[in-house]
């Protein structure tokens, strides 16, 4: 009797931990926590005004954050003056055929996520592989920072000093430092590493080539930064956050 009252039991908990299909996601965050996806893929979002759009969602690489893709981009079309925008201008690409190479959401897709239930951070990444694996190898040549901290990401920034929960560049790393960030109407957000070593934290990355921007811009870029090793290396862009189960 035990046993059957407990099989009971544990049926009326059911649709409790069961997905809510009937759901709007506007982030990947969201569609882990109200759908249950636990593999990357193609999902559709929402924007705040209910209309549908795709990205790409990863859940795997980084336990227990769940990511959405706001833009991807290769080298070269990275260096092109019409791509080469802060996340204040408004262009979006490739809408109808998601690619790693050339990818970016419109500025209301990105404000909407960044607005959704659970996002809460930034983060760049080198490379990612959208078809192997979880798509992320490690974190070398990666930076993930709060949006708190960041609030400036998606407008046009100066040189102001961002706290950072992580960088990598080319090996070396550190925690909770303050790193100086550019963007503007003709210079993609990115990290001078030269002004990096005598603003901010004042933190020493070395072999580094002058003016060397990372993550983005890339008029002084270096082939040993795996975003920039050659022209078909991508460097991409989420907002994302840490999923509790």
């Amino acid at each position: 009797m035990v046993k059957i009252w407990s099989l009971f039991a544990i049926v009326a908990l059911l649709p409790l931990v069961m997905p809510n299909t009937h759901h709007k996601p506007k982030s990947c965050y969201e569609v882990k926590q109200f759908l249950k996806a636990t593999e990357n893929g193609f999902f559709t979002l929402y924007d705040a005004n209910g209309n549908p759009f795709r990205s790409f969602c990863d859940f795997e690489s980084e336990p227990p954050f769940a990511w959405t893709l706001i833009e991807s981009m290769t080298l070269e079309n990275a260096q092109k003056a019409q791509h080469n925008k802060g996340f204040s201008v408004n262009i979006p690409l490739g809408e109808c055929h998601t690619s790693m190479s050339l990818f970016r959401l419109p500025s209301h897709h990105m404000s909407s996520v960044l607005s959704s239930y659970g996002s809460t951070h930034y983060r760049s990444t080198c490379n990612f592989n959208i078809i192997e694996g979880t798509g992320l190898a490690n974190r070398r040549d990666y930076i993930r920072f709060s949006a708190c901290r960041g609030a400036s990401t998606l407008s046009n920034i100066n040189g102001g000093c961002v706290e950072v929960d992580y960088i990598n560049i080319r090996g070396q790393s550190c925690r909770k430092c303050q790193m100086p960030f550019y963007a503007s109407s003709s210079h993609h957000l990115h990290i001078d590493l030269s002004a990096a070593t005598t603003t901010c934290s004042r933190f020493g990355f070395t072999n580094f080539v002058a003016n060397e921007d990372v993550f983005g811009y890339y008029n002084s870029h270096n082939p040993t930064f795996s975003c920039t090793a050659n022209k078909n290396s991508t460097t991409a862009w989420w907002i994302g956050g840490a999923y509790a189960e």
